[in-house]
């Protein structure tokens, strides 16, 4: 067991979130080796006993063990167990001549899974092929923020191999960020921890039975947190879906499936690593459901929680099953406004991302909703570090606990330190009123230059005998198609020579097989050994005919390539910067002469906006509901504006109408009958 306290760290990806005060790692497990039979591998480590952490991150690093990664896919769960105070016994001998029983004693412990994960097939790393070896390594990010509770004194962590051959190894760090969550915990609670073996839909349900939890008296919100992945051949590869009851009552349904493993990360594999699959994609970590219960319990009542699955028939010589493990999470405070910045996917030189990376034009990140409100608006700043910040105005509608991927406008990489190739987004402003919690707000990536190509060069494309399965799209950073290619010929070579200006540019070839739904390249070695499928190739030529880039034709679903022409990334022309843009609050009172009118009031129909200025100047108005979501939004730059709305595209009810501008705003209150 050891322990590291970092000050003034910065941690990139998971590790760079915005501190409060000190991160302390605490390491588990070192290279520890994971062998069969399926087996636990345990650790007891120390954690202060003193401290609250507004974040705390469990980064897993899987890697090849002794004596090299295993061939097969398997599960890989991460538990923490708390003593009981109890004791277990073992009978360790009996004397038959005296009949005496010698006992062994250990204490009783229970573990809570916090984490899971599928091994890649590891045959290309233990044979040294297709750009791995048995030094390969990947890390496996999960927010464990809400199991603090547990984190204290003496905790034992478990990794669980549930595989027959050897062997992998693992590596557990505990990132601890000091400071006060974004949410107070008040109780976590486990519903399920086992695999339900599935003959039937009253098989399913005869294990995972109604459970009754008492909730807490002092409770704001409440979810439940779910692991699940389908097991046994139909049981992995069927989708299906499961149902959240709560007091009797369906409050959540979702299908139980992983549709992108052809996207994985950890690619090329010598498995079947491209087939989609119920929550089991080899190589990448388990997603977790986290479902906002709060409108469905009341505090100090009895809430009776069960999960069901779809009926289905389990066909003759086929097998199902689902390893579950359920949680139930109470708070005892959580912020009605909290939007936070979850992860940057691009640019970013972290593992996990590789598929995306390295970018020239847009920005990918994700954001999370962590308030009790529904969230239907953020603001998105991002820069690189050293140059200008840029905004984007994200709207939708994310309940509690959800999340959405955004793709950014692209920007200006330009940067008065060029030396740093650090990437910033920050997510503020949820629902247009200021962030009620400030720490999950910003993150920070490293991130690598894309190549820089000469104006002219040769895409050439070798096509399998099922070229229907494919096509290639040439963008610039303004999303415009430069050129698109499909309706290919089997086996047949395509070039295409092109010409770009100077500017940034993405690269995309796609495969879709319609058997698999899903990618499974230009060449795969299942495919090729059955003869189902030829190989072909994806190269970039120059004008010469030498290889600029030759791209692995076993790729699954996508090859994303982006580089510049004309200039190295951040060498571009300067671009202007966006105007931050405006809030509903924090603003000044209107000045003498601005005016909002709005008639007829009550309306039923139509609702007419006059608005008159002491002087012309740049604003906009915006309708929203009562709970801020933004329902019509209208730009002006003039002294005078007048606008209709159209009641008839709104229910009845309760409305409130914003002027923003120059920096003040005044609101007014619309009933739409």
């Amino acid at each position: 067991m050891k322990i590291f306290l970092l000050c003034c760290i910065t941690l990139f990806f998971a590790e760079s979130f915005a501190a409060e005060g000190d991160t302390t790692i605490i390491v588990a497990h070192t290279q520890a080796n994971l062998s069969s039979p399926p087996s636990d591998d345990d650790a007891w480590v120390v954690f202060p006993g003193n401290k609250t952490y507004q974040r705390i991150i469990l980064k897993f690093t899987l890697g090849c063990g002794i004596p090299h990664c295993s061939g097969w896919d398997y599960t890989v769960n991460t538990l923490i167990g708390k003593k009981t105070g109890m004791q277990d016994s073992t009978i360790s001998g009996i004397d038959t001549l005296t009949h005496d029983t010698t006992w062994n004693y250990s204490d009783q412990v229970e573990f809570i899974e916090i984490g899971r994960l599928i091994t890649p097939y590891g045959t290309y790393m233990a044979a040294g092929s297709n750009g791995f070896d048995n030094s390969w390594t990947h890390p496996y990010f999960y927010d464990i923020t809400d199991y603090a509770l547990f984190l204290k004194d003496s905790v034992a962590v478990r990794i669980h191999y549930d595989g027959w051959t050897d062997a992998f190894s693992a590596t557990i760090e505990f990132l601890l960020i000091e400071g006060l969550p974004s949410r107070a915990v008040s109780n976590v609670t486990e519903i399920y921890h086992t695999y339900i073996g599935y003959p039937d839909k009253a098989g399913f349900e005869s294990i995972a039975t109604p459970k009754s939890f008492m909730i807490p008296l002092n409770t704001a919100s409440a979810k439940v947190s779910l692991f699940m992945t389908g097991h046994g051949s139909q049981g992995e590869f069927d989708p299906h879906s499961f149902h959240l009851k709560v007091n009797g009552n369906e409050v959540y349904t979702r299908l139980l499936w992983k549709n992108d493993c052809g996207m994985n990360a950890i690619a090329p594999q010598g498995g079947t690593w491209i087939f989609n699959r119920a929550n089991w994609c080899p190589g990448e970590k388990v997603p977790v459901y986290e479902i906002d219960i709060t409108p469905y319990v009341m505090p100090g009542q009895i809430a009776t929680i069960d999960l069901d699955f779809d009926d289905y028939v389990v066909q003759a010589g086929e097998s199902a099953g689902y390893g579950t493990s359920m949680h139930l999470i109470t708070y005892s405070s959580q912020h009605d406004h909290d939007v936070m910045l979850e992860e940057i996917i691009a640019p970013n030189n972290d593992k996990p991302y590789l598929r995306f990376n390295p970018i020239s034009t847009n920005p990918v990140v994700k954001i999370k909703n962590m308030g009790k409100l529904p969230l239907f608006y953020a603001e998105i700043s991002y820069w690189v570090e050293g140059g200008s910040k840029w905004y984007y105005e994200w709207t939708g509608n994310l309940l509690p606990f959800e999340s959405e991927i955004i793709k950014l406008p692209a920007f200006d990489w330009n940067s008065s330190d060029s030396a740093n190739t650090t990437f910033n987004a920050e997510a503020r402003w949820p629902n247009d009123v200021p962030d009620e919690y400030v720490y999950n707000n910003h993150l920070a990536s490293q991130f690598s230059l894309t190549p820089r190509l000469d104006t002219s060069f040769i895409i050439t494309l070798r096509t399998n005998n099922h070229p229907e399965e494919n096509w290639y799209v040439l963008r610039n950073e303004d999303g415009d198609t430069i050129l698109f290619k499909n309706n290919l010929a089997a086996s047949a070579t395509y070039r295409d020579t092109i010409h770009l200006a100077a500017g940034s540019y993405a690269l995309d070839l796609y495969d879709y097989d319609v058997q698999w739904e899903g990618g499974d390249g230009l060449s795969w070695w299942l495919n090729t050994q059955q003869g189902w499928e030829t190989a072909g190739s994806f190269i970039l030529r120059r004008s010469n005919n030498t290889i600029l880039k030759s791209f692995t034709a076993d790729f699954g679903s996508n090859v994303h390539y982006e580089f510049t022409v004309g200039y190295a990334l951040g060498g571009n022309p300067p671009k202007t910067a966006p105007e931050p843009p405006f809030h509903t609050t924090g603003m000044n009172e209107p000045p003498v002469g601005a005016s909002i009118h709005v008639f007829p009031n009550p309306a039923e129909d139509v609702v007419t906006v006059q608005i008159d200025l002491s002087k012309p100047a740049p604003g906009k108005i915006v309708l929203t509901d009562i709970f801020g979501k933004i329902l019509h939004r209208c730009d002006f730059q003039s002294q005078h504006k007048s606008l209709t709305i159209s009641a008839n595209d709104f229910s009845p009810g309760i409305y409130f109408l914003c002027l923003m501008t120059d920096g003040f705003r005044i609101n007014k209150k619309v009933i739409l009958h």
